[in-house]
C-alpha cells in the first residue's frame, strides 16, 4: 500500500486587510478597522465598539451611503470613513 502525500507549494493567499476608519452614530468614538471583506469588518466592529445588538448598518460617514454589497465595498479607497448605525439610529450630517 502506498502513501499518498500532498505538498501546498503555494498556499491560498488571503486577501490583505484594507484599513479603515469606523465611528458611532454620535461621532463621540473612532476606531482604526483593518478588514480585507465586507463580512469583516462588520465583526470587527461589533468587537470594537461592544455591540450586542444583532443589527446594524454600516454607512459613510461623509454622505450616509448604506454599505451593505461586497462589490461596493471592494470599491472604497482604503482609510474610508464608516459609520456605525444600530437599530433606530439614523445618519446625521
Amino acid at each position: 500500500v502506498g502513501a499518498v502525500t500532498k505538498q501546498t507549494l503555494f498556499p491560498p493567499l488571503m486577501p490583505a486587510g484594507r484599513p479603515f476608519r469606523v465611528s458611532n452614530a454620535s461621532r463621540s468614538s473612532r476606531k482604526g478597522i483593518v478588514a480585507s471583506s465586507l463580512q469583516e469588518l462588520l465583526s470587527k466592529t461589533f468587537d470594537a465598539f461592544i455591540i450586542t445588538a444583532g443589527i446594524i448598518t454600516l454607512v459613510l460617514e461623509e454622505d450616509g451611503t448604506v454599505v451593505d454589497t461586497e462589490e461596493f465595498f471592494k470599491s472604497l479607497d482604503d482609510n474610508t470613513h464608516f459609520m456605525v448605525l444600530e437599530k433606530g439610529q439614523k445618519w446625521t450630517p
